[in-house]
């Protein structure tokens, strides 16, 4: 099983051209899916035929936008197929990988508000084993901040969450806790667990009952425990040295996706499953104030000194124009050109690789889902950059 991270940040960066809509026209009209479908068509079909590895071009096999202005409706279209020989329908469900990660920072934050927990709490609380756990708060967690060491992949949905993280705690630490940023899945397994600890209820029930419902999400749920429609399985690139990320600078070909153990061993940091028109709702609630209060989703957009450091070091090294600036207790930020600041979270995990952000200077929310891991070489944000002018284009933004 290869060691895909449901996602982080690719340090050699290409794709930074943006793609425009077929038209500019105003306003969406009540038929705003087919509108907004004729206005992406040649965008997306553009999009999908762009990426590369270095040497080898490929085209994703199939894409996935929705989008809402304002208060306008949420609407979407799709480009190519979703599995082999079936074209994607822009409803179709997706393994959604590591965007599972703002359901568990936001139910993290819902318990903090209700007392459940707090975010200083040391994550000894719950976890006596953990190396240093005394000095590791919840917040670090939820900004990768905790210095402590990665998932053993192979080991992802052949074991329970807690034997994942059990053995998370044999592992030297990486570095003293709160001194550095590292993108850690680990840390969000562990957040699920301290979740489910503090009060008593498993991790799907307090996503579902307190998330999922509320905000009114018809297709999204947490893989191998939760229900809904059925995702799609993908496709994979596939090279000498193994696959997906693995593939970047190396020849390859694009196969289709088997079911992978990841999909439901991921859990906590990216075992859901949602379409691309939930994923809009869903990142408009949140980072429009639905979801948390304003305490909350000031401490889930603060930037981290630790994540700018990092994220401007990385866009010093690589020589391209910085995208993303950083990451809060939960949501990261872009800055895309000629569309201003975006929050959300992207996602890669076997057979997808996707992306959900609002922009507030716009009023935008827009989803990309890509049927393909990695798509192309910005797997922290698959297609924003391209994309989002001609989305808000299209909406008559």
């Amino acid at each position: 099983m290869r060691r895909t991270r449901w996602i982080a940040f690719a340090s050699t960066v290409v794709i930074v051209g943006t793609l425009t809509a077929c038209s500019s026209a105003a306003t969406v009209a009540t038929d705003g899916d087919e509108m907004f479908a004729d206005r992406m068509a040649a965008a997306l079909v553009q999009w999908r035929s762009s990426p590369s590895t270095g040497p080898f071009a490929y085209t994703i096999p199939g894409t996935a936008v929705a989008a809402s202005l304002g208060d306008s409706d949420v609407v979407a279209t799709a480009s190519g197929e979703g599995d082999p020989g079936v074209p994607l329908d822009p409803g179709a469900a997706f393994h959604i990988g590591s965007m599972t990660k703002l359901f568990t920072a936001a139910l993290i934050m819902q318990l903090d508000q209700n007392g459940a927990l707090s975010l200083d709490d040391s994550i000894d609380r719950w976890f006596p084993a953990a190396p240093g756990g005394a000095g590791i708060t919840v917040r670090m967690l939820l900004q990768h901040e905790s210095g402590l060491a990665e998932l053993d992949f192979e080991l992802v949905g052949h074991v329970t969450p807690q034997e994942l993280i059990d053995q998370v705690f044999t592992q030297e630490p990486v570095f003293a806790p709160g001194t550095e940023y590292e993108y850690l899945n680990a840390g969000y397994i562990m957040l699920g667990r301290i979740a489910e600890l503090a009060t008593e209820t498993p991790y799907e029930e307090l996503i579902r009952t307190k998330l999922i419902q509320p905000v009114g999400l018809t297709s999204t749920y947490l893989d191998g425990e939760g229900s809904g429609p059925q995702a799609i399985n993908g496709f994979v690139l596939v090279c000498d040295a193994g696959e997906g990320a693995e593939c970047l600078k190396q020849y390859g070909a694009v196969e289709p996706q088997h079911p992978s153990p990841q999909w439901t061993g991921a859990w906590s940091a990216g075992s859901m499953v949602s379409s691309a028109k939930d994923q809009a709702v869903w990142i408009r609630a949140l980072v429009g104030g639905d979801v948390v209060d304003a305490a909350h989703l000031d401490e889930m957009l603060t930037l981290t000194t630790n994540s700018l450091d990092f994220y401007a070091a990385t866009y010093d090294a690589s020589g391209v124009p910085h995208v993303q600036l950083g990451e809060g207790a939960g949501l990261a930020t872009w800055d895309i050109p000629r569309v201003g600041i975006c929050h959300g979270h992207a996602g890669a995990i076997p057979g997808s690789n996707g992306i959900a952000a609002f922009c507030p200077d716009s009023d935008l929310a827009i989803v990309i889902l890509n049927a393909i891991e990695p798509a192309g070489l910005t797997p922290g944000y698959p297609g924003l950059t391209p994309l989002t002018e001609g989305v808000l284009g299209a909406l008559g933004g």
